[in-house]
């Protein structure tokens, strides 16, 4: 994995795509909603997660796009329990393999798109992610409705 600037230096145009292709799949699952600026309080800009993108090269050679939210500065108030995603532990997976082969049964592997993002969260907690710089112009490429919330902080165009 590597940031999208350096993947653009990698693999050009490839790169752009592939984080074209991303945020359109975020606009096409309806994980994004708009919230007005003036609706927010400092605290909670304060707060909004920024949206890292990565640029990946997977092994049949496609180039994906990725983008994660940065949660370092949820950890001053957000557990680690609560922080992480759950996941299989290796030997958990490979004792069920073991038992489904051992009794014969047909095993399926199946991919759900952007899984941990469309997980059910509580409505008193939602999170506030925020685009900047040149991926607002993406952004707004895959969603023009998005243009009239753009606004500026620190000389950053920001989503």
């Amino acid at each position: 994995m590597m940031t999208v600037r350096k993947g653009i230096r990698f693999y050009g145009e490839a790169a752009i795509i592939a984080i074209f292709n991303e945020y359109k799949q975020l606009k096409d699952l309806e994980l994004f909603g708009e919230i007005k600026d003036e609706d927010l309080t400092p605290e909670v800009k304060m707060n909004a997660l920024r949206a890292i993108n990565l640029i990946k090269k997977k092994r049949c050679g496609k180039v994906k796009g990725r983008t994660v939210a940065n949660g370092r500065p949820q950890r001053a108030y957000v557990s680690r329990e609560e922080a992480t995603s759950p996941t299989v532990s290796t030997e958990a997976l490979m004792t069920t393999l073991l038992i489904d082969a051992y009794v014969g049964r047909k095993v399926a592997i199946f991919d759900v798109p952007g899984a941990y993002i469309q997980a059910n969260m509580p409505m008193d907690k939602f999170i506030v992610r925020k685009i900047e710089d040149e991926f607002v112009d993406i952004m707004c490429k895959v969603n023009p409705q998005y243009k009239k919330q753009i606004r500026n902080e620190r000389r950053k165009k920001v989503l």
